[in-house]
């Protein structure tokens, strides 16, 4: 805005005060005597001229004189003139004053020009008004009417005028407006409107009160008062200072410059040229917009107090925002409004771009509002955001103390670097002794390190994980769909340690690996990975070397008939759990300690009753031996009936050992609590002494 072209306005005010300077110290002349005796014109003047001019008196330092077309002297000392017209010099420009009338008062003391006063100067300047004024007590000019000016494009006026002479200080009294015109094809031109509008020569600023208003080029700049600082050479603006109610709009802005300023104060500062922007200051309720790409709002930012630096294409380059700060991201077709509050925030950028960086500090709070979902907020000390394309967020680095919430999701960590396109938290960092955690209604996970993504969830965890598995709440599970294996109880929490833990939410599924352990009370498993499906209700046991658990049983004792809790402790590479039909499988270097007794098998399954803590029955697949109170049996395929404490053993063939009795066949069927054996269908009672007759009975003929 090239606002050096309202300076000129100060050339009106020299030219009325040197026109007054003039007037006031010039001394009446002889003029040329009448040639004959006419009638007066006007009887109390002492005299009447006609057609005269009157010049400076000798020894004034301005040089001039007044042509008149009438001239009456009165004796109290005051001056009429008629027509006058005063031709004087100053600051090597001439200057020109006319009107219809103008009376110099006593002792010169003041002087009024009246009727269509016009002032011409030589560089071009032209102003009128209807009255004038000087007095020489107060070296006030005053114009107490209307008054227009023009020179070149630029053209003024206001209600009412003052000129302090010796302070050379200007002032419009009312409705002050100034206008630019535009040069040819560039723009539509300058405009300023205020009550007042003054001019302060040698400090080399214009002042305007009682509201200021000023448009150019797209760009409107409002405020309650309004303070404009020149070059010395008075032709460029420097700098310029909105107070009260401030407000800058900028139309046409590229995407990251300013679109528009808002705050009681606003202090601006322009490049060389007076016309681009490079520096402002908001102070009090600030507001900050920027532009966003074309059809799309930008980024707001608020704050008490706000320093700007733009670049010469008007994009932010650099930023410093403190007190009760707020960036806000509106919305757009793939991303969710973003806001963030802190103490105080500093950002950077460059030309063309804009915002590309931004640090909060203290107290910071970072949301974002999707469209039917609760908000994701996150609390921390500090955050650094490097800022993209479109007014969006590419990365953001919380650290000091984060916590993180997503509906009933929530996590914690001293560090969290959260990739916002891809919706993913990293944390990392002990926080107070607490290391990284992530928990919801029924899990909660720590770990050395954990990568989030909300959408799912998913996570991975890594370094000591720790897991905890919250019981159901009363009236059933709190996640839908989501139920615990059969093998642990709904009413009770279950942990977890491992190295490292894979958690997919949208399958329900956890994968735990490197020395994985879960438990609940006496119920335990351990091995190299463990994956709980709770989608199913399955849980998966893997080890190269051996998978071991431990499950608490009803055992019946075979010889007081009691139902005790005993803890069946199993071993084999892989073990699957499938809640749908309460089994439990062991596979490959199967063993089973507990009510079946000591079973060995390649695979070994157990059958759990409804709601878990008894075994229905049990299946072995080959190789199988079994040792229950003092008989050992071997076969292929054996079934354990719990209930009824029978096993059912077939293979080619079955043998079993009993102190001295050794029976083979093809299909076995014994009861731990009885001696009865069932061998080929039918029952067998015969004994075969092993040892040579020391069992007390003979081997049979």
């Amino acid at each position: 805005m090239k606002w050096q072209k309202a300076a000129r306005l100060v050339t009106v005010l020299v030219g009325v005060a040197t026109i007054a300077g003039v007037v006031v110290t010039m001394r009446t002349r002889q003029a040329h005597p009448a040639a004959a005796t006419v009638a007066r014109a006007d009887p109390k003047a002492v005299a009447e001229l006609s057609n005269g001019r009157m010049t400076q008196a000798n020894g004034m330092h301005i040089p001039g004189f007044i042509d008149f077309k009438r001239s009456f002297p009165y004796e109290d000392g005051t001056v009429r003139f008629v027509e006058p017209k005063l031709t004087t010099t100053r600051a090597g420009r001439e200057f020109h004053l006319s009107g219809l009338e103008a009376t110099i008062g006593p002792k010169q003391a003041n002087m009024i020009v009246t009727g269509d006063v016009v002032l011409k100067a030589s560089d071009g300047l032209e102003a009128r008004t209807d009255e004038a004024s000087y007095s020489s007590g107060e070296a006030m000019v005053r114009v107490p009417r209307k008054i227009e000016f023009a020179k070149g494009r630029l053209r003024g006026s206001g209600i009412g005028m003052t000129y302090d002479e010796p302070r050379e200080v200007m002032w419009l009294l009312d409705q002050a407006q100034i206008t630019m015109a535009p040069e040819r094809g560039k723009d539509p031109g300058l405009r300023i409107v205020a009550g007042t509008a003054g001019m302060a020569r040698r400090e080399k600023y214009f002042r305007f009160d009682r509201g200021f208003n000023a448009t150019r080029e797209g760009r409107v700049l409002s405020s309650d008062s309004a303070m404009a600082y020149l070059t010395d050479d008075e032709e460029r603006l420097k700098s310029l200072e909105l107070r009260g109610s401030s407000r800058i709009v900028m139309s046409g802005a590229i995407e990251g410059g300013l679109q528009s300023m808002d705050a009681r104060d606003i202090n601006l500062e322009y490049a060389e040229d007076g016309e681009t922007l490079e520096h402002a200051v908001l102070a009090g309720q600030s507001v900050l917009q920027l532009a966003g790409a074309t059809g799309q709002a930008g980024r707001r930012i608020a704050g008490e107090v706000i320093d700007v630096t733009v670049g010469p294409d008007g994009a932010v380059t650099s930023l410093v925002a403190r007190d009760k700060v707020q960036l806000s991201l509106p919305a757009s077709k793939d991303t969710p409004e973003r806001v963030i509050r802190a103490a105080s925030m500093d950002g950077t950028g460059e030309p063309g771009k804009g915002l590309t960086g931004a640090r909060f500090n203290r107290d910071v709070e970072f949301r974002e509002q999707r469209v039917g979902a609760p908000p994701r907020v996150a609390r921390s000390r500090t955050l650094s955001l490097v800022l993209g394309a479109n007014g969006g967020i590419d990365d953001a680095h919380f650290a000091g103390g984060t916590a993180f919430e997503d509906g009933t999701t929530r996590a914690r960590a001293m560090e969290a670097r959260y990739l916002v396109a891809k919706g993913q938290l990293l944390l990392s960092g002990a926080l107070k002794d607490q290391p990284p955690t992530v928990s919801d209604d029924r899990l909660t996970v720590e770990a050395t390190t954990i990568d989030l993504t909300f959408e799912g969830p998913k996570m991975i965890a890594k370094g000591n994980v720790q897991s905890v598995s919250q019981p159901a709440t009363k009236g059933g599970d709190t996640k839908a769909g989501a139920h615990v294996p059969g093998l642990l109880k709904d009413d009770q929490p279950a942990y977890v340690t491992a190295a490292a833990l894979d958690y997919d939410g949208a399958l329900d599924k956890a994968i735990y690996t490197g020395g994985a352990r879960l438990w609940q009370k006496d119920t335990a498993i351990a091995a190299e990975s463990i994956t709980v499906d709770e989608k199913t209700g399955d849980l998966y046991a893997r080890d190269k070397n051996q998978v071991r658990s431990t499950l608490p049983l009803e055992q019946v004792d075979s010889k007081t008939g009691e139902r005790t809790k005993v803890n069946s402790i199993a071993l084999a590479k892989d073990m699957h759990y499938e809640d749908a039909v309460r089994r439990a499988t062991y596979t490959t270097d199967a063993h089973v300690n507990g009510p079946p007794g000591d079973l060995r098998a390649v695979k070994i399954e157990l059958y759990l009753v409804e709601g878990g803590g008894s075994l229905e029955k049990a299946e072995a697949y080959d190789q199988v031996s079994v040792v229950a109170d003092g008989r050992t049996a071997k076969g292929q395929r054996m079934t354990y009936f719990a209930a009824e404490e029978r096993y059912l053993m077939t293979g080619s063939p079955v043998n079993i050992v009993e102190q001295c009795r050794d029976t083979t066949c093809k299909v076995l069927t014994f009861f731990r609590s009885t001696d009865r054996v069932l061998c080929d269908g039918s029952e067998e009672k015969r004994t075969q002494t092993l040892d040579g007759g020391t069992c007390g009975q003979a081997a049979p003929k």
